[in-house]
């Protein structure tokens, strides 16, 4: 038997066993937890709504003309609110896919006031977010944006774009695009 510092080399590696064996307990426990429900449709625009009164919000079914391929098997909700901005929905029976917000990038005060609480009532909706939690990570994201848009115009780049994104934990994605013409907001739902 080996002694260093007053401990057999026989503990220390049992010791260190037991240690590794508890850890990977933790991670086996953590690892077979169970992945966040799949938001509803139903349940994100009920609480899309309750988000944000003021945008007077409805989802609506669009009539759609289509020619080549499609989004198999989901089902797109436009956004009709106070505010033109272009949003919409997309659902596979009555779970949540994917939001879609648009704006131009030159957009008037009031525009960009709507596309603003629509990101906030969106990122609340999809991932059960408290308020200050959604209005924090769309500013972060609305910063790392906009510098790398104007990282890439500096750069003289092809495609002048700045775009960045987020895991939201188990419950999705969320990505910002902007262009010289567009901005463009994407939550994208748990399991896509």
């Amino acid at each position: 038997m080996i002694f260093v510092k007053g401990v057999s080399m026989r503990r220390a590696r049992a010791s260190s066993l037991s240690r590794l064996g508890a850890i990977s307990l933790a991670l086996g426990v953590l690892a077979s937890a169970p992945a966040a429900a799949a938001t509803s449709c139903a349940a994100f625009m009920d609480a899309f709504v309750k988000a944000s009164p003021s945008l007077k919000a409805q989802f609506v079914r669009p009539v759609l003309v289509r020619r080549g391929p499609t989004d198999a098997g989901s089902e797109a909700r436009d956004l009709v609110s106070d505010y033109s901005v272009d949003a919409r929905l997309f659902c596979r029976g009555d779970r949540f896919l994917r939001f879609e917000a648009q704006t131009p990038g030159a957009a008037e005060p009031r525009l960009r006031e709507g596309y603003y609480l629509i990101q906030e009532a969106a990122t609340m909706a999809a991932f059960n977010w408290a308020r200050e939690r959604a209005q924090k990570t769309i500013h972060a994201l609305t910063a790392e944006a906009s510098d790398y848009l104007r990282a890439s115009r500096e750069r003289g780049d092809v495609f002048v774009a700045g775009k960045t994104e987020r895991r939201a934990g188990r419950e999705g994605d969320i990505a910002v695009f902007w262009t010289e013409t567009e901005r463009t907001f994407i939550l994208i739902g748990a399991g896509d």
